[in-house]
């Protein structure tokens, strides 16, 4: 298999929208409008990955910080390249800039019913806060 990583570009924005919207489970809303991931990967540069298949991206992770701590966003891998190591190899990546760019600690959030997500991001050392709940409110 010829596969190969690279950072995520705004150009391959609406390949990367289809594999998101394929995705079982993978939540979108308006923050995931082409110019609002623009703004996003603009702001955290070469931060974010894409895994590609010859040209075709089946994979993705999104990842940038506030100065503090580091946030991931949307890890997909298309479920027929699932259980080869993608997933794992694209928040190596994340993780490593993230160390390169001097931020300690990371966070994903995950859905509470996702139990396959919990089971992938306890298998590469996240560990669930248990003195924290997430909040949010639309603005």
């Amino acid at each position: 298999m010829n596969i190969s990583y690279s950072f995520m570009r705004i150009e391959d924005y609406d390949e990367i929208y289809k594999l998101w919207e394929s995705i079982q489970g993978l939540n979108l809303s308006n923050a995931d409008e082409r110019d609002n991931i623009n703004k996003y990967l603009s702001r955290n540069p070469k931060q974010s990955f894409a895994c590609k298949l010859s040209e075709k991206i089946i994979g993705t992770i999104m990842c940038g910080n506030d100065g503090r701590r580091a946030f991931i966003y949307h890890l997909a891998v298309l479920p027929e390249y699932r259980r080869q190591g993608i997933a794992s190899e694209l928040v190596h990546l994340a993780i490593d800039m993230q160390k390169q760019l001097g931020i300690d600690k990371c966070a994903v959030f995950i859905l509470n019913d996702n139990i396959n997500g919990k089971r992938f991001w306890s298998g590469v050392r996240f560990s669930k806060v248990q003195e924290a709940e997430t909040m949010a409110r639309n603005i």
